[in-house]
């Protein structure tokens, strides 16, 4: 059996004992712990007790799993003692015991890796946690800056410019280099949110230093609640609230460190900032080093030729990197330019899966497929921006009234649809009136001109007989979408089969004849 105890979180102060030696935390019910809290993954981490020894296994999770305030590595298990604190998502628990009050975080750290060489697909902790699309698009606009520039002070400056507009709680930020010659910490350029009134902003050398000795970002959430061991004098004398430290590596070793504290409040941070600024420092050394590359063919021209070839050569592999990182980001991107919703693609394969999750577990699943009545009227009459000007309303209406955990896609052209997850037949047809209706009562006004705009949707659920996958579902949602059109529009129709015969209920307003 496995004993669950909740130190913070929604359920915090409650314990679970779970009467089995594997269980499953996240989101979904379907787990053995479900927690319903946002940061928390759909299926987040494995709990596993054997001969009285603990163990957790992270399943590849957004917002990663945390022992003691350190990340763990995705799929693979790790013993935890009773009572040690695991953070999953925003929520805190122990196993087999209460973890106690002076044992819960308020520092985090990540060990970071020096890039691997190409050809190896291997994801590091950093990797996983950085795949989220709004941060790879930051942090690969941020590395394009940088490798424009082989100036190391403006390589640092930009950097400092993009965390202090991205974390509004920095009070002063540091990037140091590490001399390879001479061994000494440098500091290459200094930041204060206020200016400092002209006074060089202070900082921890000793925190510094430690980051680069062991490889390994840092993040103290809140100084007054650390060991003392874990503290400098000079963080006392100046005040340190909160700070993180991240060490910038690369192939050829420590190139240096980036540093940011916050004077005023504790908790400055969050562990996405820590992912954050892991996931940049990879791009940063790279630029760092490039920028101490060039600076060294400068001093010593006339004997470093061969050198200046192989710095040219570094370049142009940086930059198909870059070049091959764009790729990857356009062919990860799912969303619709025009209506800012999943495209067909994405809805596809969430389809696909959802499908045989609710197969697997009994649950139900809704698609509803829409067209806007009349659209090609709307493009002849007023012109194609009216119509692109319809559409975005329209999807913004749809996305407004469902569920986060519901899926809103163009499927193509004019026509919409909306996944619903867990969700029966009874319920989505009151989610499809609530749409319709939606629509029809928002004031379109394209102009001087005020528009009128309803929809018609066609729906269907499984599991239901003659529905076997995917592909059954859509085909269903077209003929019911099919008969909404026929029926005379601004319809909700639900697919049914009886004895083998497609059967078609209309649910509609009443509309008075004008």
């Amino acid at each position: 059996m496995i004993k669950v105890f909740i130190a913070r979180g929604p359920e915090k102060g409650r314990s679970f004992l779970i009467k089995s030696d594997v269980a499953q935390i996240g989101r979904s019910s379907a787990n053995e712990l479900a927690l319903k809290e946002a940061s928390v993954s759909r299926k987040h981490a494995r709990i596993t007790k054997k001969n009285d020894q603990y163990f957790i296994e992270d399943l590849h999770s957004s917002n990663g799993t945390w022992i003691s305030g350190h990340a763990i590595k995705s799929g693979e298990k790790v013993p935890v003692r009773e009572g040690d604190p695991i953070t999953v998502g925003n929520v805190l628990l122990s196993l087999g015991i209460e973890c106690p009050p002076d044992k819960l975080p308020t520092r985090y750290s990540v060990t970071i890796e020096p890039p691997r060489e190409a050809g190896d697909k291997r994801l590091s902790v950093i990797d996983r946690r950085a795949k989220q699309k709004k941060e790879l698009e930051l942090i690969y606009e941020i590395s394009l800056g940088l490798m424009k520039s082989l100036d190391l002070r403006e390589i640092c400056e930009k950097v400092l410019d993009s965390v202090f507009g991205l974390l509004k709680r920095i009070d002063s930020g540091f990037v140091f280099i590490l001399e390879p010659e001479s061994g000494k910490l440098k500091k290459i350029v200094s930041r204060s949110r206020n200016g400092g009134g002209g006074e060089v902003p202070k900082h921890s050398r000793t925190v510094v230093r430690r980051v680069i000795k062991e490889g390994r970002a840092v993040m103290m959430l809140d100084t007054e609640k650390e060991d003392k061991a874990n503290l400098s004098d000079s963080m006392e004398e100046i005040g340190v609230k909160s700070l993180i430290c991240v060490p910038l590596l690369s192939h050829l070793g420590t190139k240096g460190a980036l540093y940011f504290q916050s004077l005023n409040v504790p908790h400055g941070f969050r562990k996405n900032d820590l992912f954050f600024l892991t996931g940049l420092s990879t791009p940063m050394s790279l630029a760092m080093e490039n920028a101490l590359l060039y600076l060294k063919s400068k001093r010593a021209e006339e004997k470093l030729g061969k050198a200046r070839d192989n710095l040219e050569i570094a370049v142009r592999n940086r930059t198909a990197e870059l070049v091959r990182a764009k790729n990857k980001l356009e062919k990860l991107s799912i969303t619709d330019g025009l209506s800012g919703l999943y495209n067909h693609r994405h809805l596809v394969l969430s389809l696909e899966s959802e499908f045989k999750r609710a197969a697997r577990y009994g649950h139900s699943l809704a698609l509803l497929l829409m067209d806007i009545d009349y659209f090609k009227n709307l493009n002849d009459t007023y012109g194609h921006l009216c119509g692109d000007y319809v559409l975005k309303t329209v999807a913004g209406i749809l996305k407004s009234n469902v569920r986060a955990t519901d899926l809103v896609a163009r499927y193509g052209g004019d026509e919409l649809a909306v996944m619903l997850i867990e969700t029966d037949a009874r319920s989505a047809l009151e989610v499809a009136e609530k749409l319709k209706q939606a629509v029809a009562s928002h004031a379109f006004k394209w102009q001087t001109q005020e528009l009128s705009v309803n929809v018609s949707v066609g729906l269907a659920t499984a599991p239901k007989p003659g529905i076997q996958k995917p592909s059954d579902l859509v085909n269903a949602a077209d003929r019911a979408l099919y008969q909404a059109k026929k029926a005379g529009r601004n319809a909700v129709v639900l697919y049914g089969l009886e004895k083998g015969k497609a059967a078609a209920v209309v649910k509609e307003t009443k509309t008075s004849a004008a």
